[in-house]
């Protein structure tokens, strides 16, 4: 790894310090943080590296993976660290960020779930999981992926075929016109 100023991008890293309402520069790389942390295991970077990554403004690296989206937001991170580093807060702004840039994992399987868990909630107030596997496979070019595991569940009431409508719809969509709100009002991030 280069760095100079030409490869270190501060200005994105004070965009996560504003969204977070955390300073990255006060970690200090004790490791506590990645020592608590229950989905390490299946990050590229754990959250001390990114916080040093952060630190080095070179959030193109964070970005490009997927270890923001593993993260469980359990916030025993923040709940460790010695500084009061909020990494929680963080790693949620990084996703945020990372969801409104064109980054190099815009389609990862990880975040296609998350997009299609979201617009099943926006449409039906609550999970519909028999479309959420079916678009997945689909989007993500597994067709055949759980294809005998479906009737299985289907047969065991595990799954339903059809879904309706939660009855407060209207509060939820409610919900999700504040957040587009709050998202244009913040635009400046």
């Amino acid at each position: 790894m280069t760095l100079s100023t030409e490869t270190m991008n501060l200005d994105f890293v004070r965009k996560v310090e504003a969204l977070s309402g955390s300073s990255v520069r006060r970690c200090f790389q004790c490791g506590k943080c990645t020592a608590g942390c229950p989905m390490r295991s299946f990050m590229e970077h754990p959250p001390n590296r990114i916080m040093r990554l952060l630190q080095l403004g070179q959030w193109e690296r964070i970005l490009a993976g997927r270890s923001i989206w593993y993260c469980a937001s359990c916030e025993t991170c923040s709940t460790r660290c010695p500084n009061k580093v909020d990494l929680a807060a963080i790693m949620d702004a990084l996703r945020k960020l990372s969801w409104d840039a064109n980054g190099p994992s815009k389609e990862s399987y990880v975040q296609l779930a998350n997009r299609l868990f979201i617009e099943n909630i926006k449409t039906y107030g609550r999970q519909y999981e028999m479309r959420l596997g079916a678009v997945f496979n689909v989007k993500s070019g597994q067709f055949l992926k759980d294809l005998l595991l479906g009737p299985k569940l289907l047969s065991r009431g595990k799954l339903k075929m059809f879904h309706s409508k939660n009855k407060n719809i209207t509060e939820i969509e409610n919900i999700f016109n504040r957040i587009e709100e709050m998202r244009k009002n913040s635009s400046k991030f």
